[in-house]
């Protein structure tokens, strides 16, 4: 069952955990809540997963159980679900996931908006640039030809690198096809999110950025789990694999044994690294009183408006940075043409 279905989105997650959690929250029961969304459906995969779903419930009266066999919820959501049930408190649960996983849509639009638009522009540019070398310094070309000149120096590398190109045109469309192969490795893999990080991590401003993004993730899933009932060692498990941050589980385990020694998880947080400064002050403060749940939350929020702010400040350098340097590329093309034939030209009145 669900052997060969992937994963659910963070978007259909927040979907299933919101309208279900809505639901049981009103007194629907869970074989009903299922039946309604699944006269709501859509149809296709998702009518036949609430299917499946429906059926399992009917059968065990268990909805975790109904997750867990689907396969298509990661395995922190069926051990948020098992503790829900288990705990009578099912609702709350599915609330603090739907609230987790729109976090999760907030950082992952925010990133994506900050990629799309750049990647976009640098592809434009490169278009014009493939096209100004290969179909228009050709006919400037036969241009100087006619008016007894020729392209040399720098017009002349330019015509050079436009006709490899035009001849060569399938040799660089599968490099390209390759780098495409590649970037979807990166971005799908473990190991290309590791080898992507790795990289990233190389800059400053980046290893930065995901450092906030990887602790508004981790205090989100901790405020989420401790809210539910969850146990601090087990909530610390859970909320270091929904991070999916290698090095930010070595500040989890560094936490796991300082709150076996201490039993404090303010202390715990603020000893491991993982809230420094004024946050692991917060989370000190916040177990002292009792309000833990409620200081993730806040920290939550605050690092993920700081990874907010700092992708903004890289996007308003990088688009005014792409922008003159391949405005510079594309005018050194033209100028590298025109001022030669403008002394051709100059030379014939």
């Amino acid at each position: 069952m669900g052997e060969n279905r992937k994963k659910l989105t963070s978007e259909e997650l927040f979907a299933f955990s919101d309208e279900m959690g809505m639901m049981i929250s009103s007194g629907v029961s869970s074989i009903q809540a299922i039946t309604m969304m699944l006269d709501e459906s859509a149809g296709g995969e998702e009518k036949e997963l609430l299917t499946e779903m429906e059926q399992v419930v009917a059968e065990s009266g268990s909805l975790s159980k109904a997750i867990d066999k689907s396969g298509v919820f990661p395995d922190y959501f069926v051990e948020m679900a098992n503790m829900g049930e288990t705990t009578g408190k099912m609702d709350t649960v599915l609330k603090n996931l739907a609230a987790h996983y729109s976090r999760e849509m907030a950082i992952s639009n925010a990133i994506r908006s900050a990629v799309t638009y750049p990647l976009m522009m640098v592809a434009m540019m490169l278009v014009i640039i493939i096209v100004l070398v290969t179909e228009i310094m050709p006919v400037f070309n036969r241009v100087f030809k006619q008016l007894g000149g020729t392209m040399d120096g720098l017009s002349a590398g330019f015509l050079t690198v436009g006709s490899f190109m035009k001849s060569n045109w399938i040799i660089l469309l599968i490099i390209l096809l390759a780098l495409v192969v590649y970037m979807l490795l990166l971005n799908k893999t473990n190991w290309g999110k590791s080898r992507r990080l790795n990289m990233l991590y190389k800059s400053r401003r980046f290893k930065s950025i995901h450092s906030k993004i990887a602790t508004s993730r981790f205090a989100s899933a901790m405020a989420m789990t401790l809210s539910s009932g969850m146990d601090v060692m087990q909530a610390l498990d859970v909320s270091g694999r929904i991070v999916d941050a290698p090095d930010f589980e070595v500040k989890v385990e560094k936490c796991k044994d300082s709150f076996a020694e201490s039993m404090d998880i303010g202390k715990a947080f603020s000893l491991s690294g993982i809230f420094g400064g004024l946050y692991g002050k917060m989370a000190i403060l916040g177990a002292k009183t009792g309000n833990m749940e409620n200081v993730l939350e806040k920290v939550a929020s605050t690092y993920q408006e700081e990874a907010d702010e700092e992708i903004n400040d890289l996007i308003a350098v990088v688009e005014p940075t792409l922008v003159i340097i391949l405005s510079v590329i594309v005018g050194i093309i033209l100028l590298s043409v025109m001022l030669p034939l403008l002394n051709i030209m100059s030379g014939m009145i």
